[in-house]
């Protein structure tokens, strides 16, 4: 296996739900590689499955817990990083696949919760990692969110359904959906909702960016979905 077929499995502290069956099923894929940001380091120690690294203050995740995660997992470095910092732990944890040569990663735990300034810092990661050519997909037990940037295009199979939805990231974004209920080719903005809960209609369907970058939130399970569709270049 080599670094650059591994996938990148990283959780965070946000709740999880019924995606955590999902998550153990990718964590005995060989090639995954997990990490734990903070808090979601629980999630592991609920399982009895050891993190490969774990980056935080401790936070979210607490001293009593941090100890008792030292307990099951005592060949695991936990040495808490500064409170005071300029990154969040996912972001650290996110440059840590980078180092390994990871290109595609699924975060878990990074949704929801009582911190939305913590969700929309993790869509600006998908925004700044999809711009260095790192696939990111944020994961909740409904829904998942990834970046398309320009040249990129999301393909959906004939048997897709329910809805998508798309936002410019960047002040601009001249893009093409097709195939879709609503067909669109043109420039929508970060200042008017527009795009917003498109359906599939047993066509298929693609997004196509031109310039700038798209958000792209799908309401659904990404478990389901994975099969159902494609991200490449045009």
């Amino acid at each position: 296996m080599s670094e650059k077929e591994s996938i990148g499995i990283l959780v965070g502290a946000a709740p999880l739900g019924a995606e955590k069956q999902y998550i153990e099923t990718l964590l005995n894929r060989e090639d995954a590689v997990s990490v734990a940001a903070d808090g979601g380091l629980s999630f592991f120690a609920d399982i009895r499955k050891c993190p490969d690294a774990w980056f935080g203050d401790g936070d979210s995740l607490g001293e009593e817990a941090l100890r008792k995660a030292g307990d099951v997992f005592p060949d695991l470095l936990l040495s808490p990083c500064p409170k005071e910092k300029d990154d969040t732990d996912l972001r650290l944890a996110m440059l840590h696949f980078k180092a390994l040569g990871i290109r595609e990663i699924l975060i878990f735990g990074g949704l929801g919760g009582d911190r939305p300034d913590h969700t929309i810092a993790n869509i600006q990661l998908l925004h700044e990692f999809a711009e260095e050519g790192i696939r990111v997909f944020l994961v909740s037990e409904k829904e998942y969110l990834y970046v398309l940037t320009k040249g990129e295009k999301a393909r959906y199979k004939e048997e897709t359904e329910g809805i998508l939805s798309v936002f410019s990231l960047t002040d601009e974004c001249t893009l093409a959906i097709r195939d879709l209920k609503y067909e669109f080719e043109g420039v929508i903005n970060n200042r008017r909702v527009f795009t917003v809960s498109n359906e599939f209609n047993k066509k298929g369907g693609t997004v196509e960016i031109f310039e700038g970058t798209a958000l792209i939130v799908r309401p659904v399970s990404f478990e389901t979905d994975r099969e159902h569709f494609s991200i490449g270049l045009f």
